[in-house]
């Protein structure tokens, strides 16, 4: 009997201790609550955590949307069985806004994340603003746009620009009546630009000093003065094409100044011309690629010319067409033969 009852304590033990592993080793049990003290840029958030024995730290993540973006600092939740109520303070929101948020919590044995829940600030949101293209670009300036959401208020805006994302330099303030609707603006900086520059530009607006929206960074290039000359790489193969039909291909690349972005140099279009003798017999018109380069093929369905005779001597002429940012030019001449 005894050593039953020994066999059977032991059996007691360890399932007692089974049990005490079982209570122990699961991740937090964590609660999203509601919020506090709601102002126009802050909010209090609530919500519960379990520690389910083992040592817990919790924070609370906020954002515009359900992708959240900010989070709070971790804190510890105790190592206990019962829900232990947590708070965080969420700082610098926009006012009239919607946010979503969630409490996540973590032990040694996982994370446990909360369901998302969401909340309105107080006050007005603030303007919406969107910056649109640099317009009538030339030499010494452009013309600015965007457009703006007054969000119900008066709103105050103007365009930040320079030759950085630094900016350093403003238009004047101008003003948009209230409205609910995107309202269309634009400043001119005509005549106060260099040639051959890069300029970067934002549209700003304002409700005041506590609510102003900056739209994303533009960028624009002023026009050289003069336009510099390109230099025009380019080969057609191949040099001998015995059979009809006669296909030739062309490429090659426009390669501008090594000051200038391929974004402002590498458009526009490449004439390919072929000549026998002094008339042109063939013509191609191939667009310049974004890397600068371009390729077309020509096709000769017969020898060209009154009284073709092969083999047929062709002049290949390959022109870049001028820009706004380059001036026109051309390849070294090629000649090749059909038939």
């Amino acid at each position: 009997m005894k050593r039953k009852l020994e066999a059977l304590g032991a059996v007691l033990a360890a399932g007692a201790v089974v049990c005490g592993a079982a209570v122990a080793s699961s991740s937090p049990a964590v609660v999203t609550a509601g919020t506090s003290s709601v102002s126009d840029s802050s909010a209090v958030l609530h919500g519960t955590v379990n520690p389910n024995g083992s040592s817990a730290t919790y924070f609370f993540q906020w954002g515009l949307t359900t992708g959240y973006g900010v989070g709070g600092k971790p804190h510890s939740a105790g190592a206990g069985v019962n829900p232990v109520a947590v708070e965080e303070t969420a700082g610098d929101l926009l006012p009239g806004t919607t946010y979503h948020y969630r409490l996540v919590a973590t032990n040694q044995f996982g994370t446990s994340v909360g369901a998302d829940r969401s909340f309105k600030t107080a006050g007005r949101p603030p303007p919406g603003v969107s910056t649109g293209p640099a317009t009538q670009v030339n030499a010494t300036g452009a013309t600015l746009t965007g457009a703006i959401n007054p969000s119900g208020e008066s709103t105050t805006w103007w365009f930040e620009w320079g030759g950085s994302t630094s900016y350093g330099q403003q238009t004047a303030p101008k003003t948009v009546a209230a409205g609910s609707s995107p309202k269309s603006v634009a400043a001119s900086l005509q005549g106060l630009l260099a040639p051959g520059t890069i300029y970067h530009y934002r549209l700003v607006a304002s409700h005041g000093a506590s609510t102003t929206s900056y739209g994303n960074d533009g960028a624009f290039m002023t026009y050289p003065s003069p336009r510099p000359i390109p230099r025009v790489q380019a080969t057609t193969t191949p040099v001998r094409a015995r059979r009809s039909p006669y296909v030739l291909s062309t490429s090659g690349s426009v390669i501008g100044p090594p000051w200038m972005p391929d974004q402002y140099a590498c458009y526009g279009n490449v004439t390919i011309r072929f000549f026998r003798g002094s008339k042109q017999v063939g013509f191609t018109l191939a667009g310049i690629q974004p890397n600068c380069s371009f390729a077309a093929q020509t096709v000769f369905n017969r020898l060209p010319g009154r009284k073709p005779h092969p083999p047929v001597r062709l002049r290949v002429v390959i022109r870049s067409i001028s820009n706004a940012y380059l001036a026109t030019s051309r390849a070294p001449i090629e000649h090749i033969k059909l038939g």
